[in-house]
C-alpha cells in the first residue's frame, strides 16, 4: 500500500526571473518537503501527453508523483528510463505515452491526492495556460518522438532561404 502524504500549502514564487509554484506536502513520516517547479510545466505536461491544459488538478497529480516513479538504470547508455511503459519519447503516440505515464502514477509508492484539495487553489486560480504556446509545445513534442522513433523527418523543414524565393 502506497504511503500517503498531504499537501500542505502551494504558492507562487519568481526564481531568477522565471514564474513558478511551490507545493509544501507532508511525508508520512511528518516531514515537510518542497516541489518548486517551474509555471510552464503544467503547458508542457499538457502538451506532452495530450491533456487538456485547464485539468489542474490531472496536470498535478502527474507532475507531484513523476519524482516517485519507478526507474531503472539497465539501459545501454545508464541514463535512468522509467521501469515500465514507453517513455515519452519511445511511445508510439500521445495516447500511448499518457497511458503509461498515468499508470505510472497509480503504481508510485506515495499517494499525494491532489484532486479538489484547497491547498492547491492558488495553482487553480493562478494558472493561465496559453494555448497558441501550448500547441507550439506539441509541434515540439511530436517532432522529437519522431526524430526519435525514426531518426530523421520525413521531409527536411523549408529553409529559410528557400522560403525567400
Amino acid at each position: 500500500m502506497p504511503e500517503q502524504w498531504t499537501i500542505q500549502e502551494a504558492a507562487a514564487r519568481n526564481i531568477d526571473g522565471t514564474p513558478c509554484w511551490q507545493v509544501r506536502i507532508r511525508r508520512a513520516d511528518g516531514r515537510v518537503i518542497a516541489h518548486l517547479m517551474p509555471q510552464q510545466t503544467l503547458e508542457w505536461r499538457a502538451a506532452e501527453y495530450g491533456i487538456d491544459p485547464t485539468d489542474v488538478d490531472t496536470l498535478l497529480e502527474i507532475i507531484l508523483h513523476e519524482p516517485h516513479m519507478a526507474l531503472t538504470a539497465e539501459t545501454e547508455d545508464d541514463a535512468p528510463r522509467y521501469a515500465t511503459g514507453p517513455a515519452l519519447w519511445e511511445a508510439d503516440s500521445t495516447t500511448t505515452a499518457r497511458v503509461a505515464h498515468l499508470r505510472r502514477v497509480q503504481a508510485c509508492p506515495v499517494r499525494i491526492p491532489v484532486r479538489g484539495h484547497a491547498a492547491l487553489a492558488a495553482v487553480r486560480a493562478g494558472h493561465k495556460p496559453d494555448h497558441a504556446r501550448i500547441r507550439g509545445m506539441r509541434e515540439a513534442v511530436d517532432t522529437n518522438r519522431w526524430v526519435s522513433l525514426y531518426g530523421d523527418l520525413p521531409v527536411q523543414p523549408i529553409s529559410e532561404e528557400a522560403s525567400r524565393a
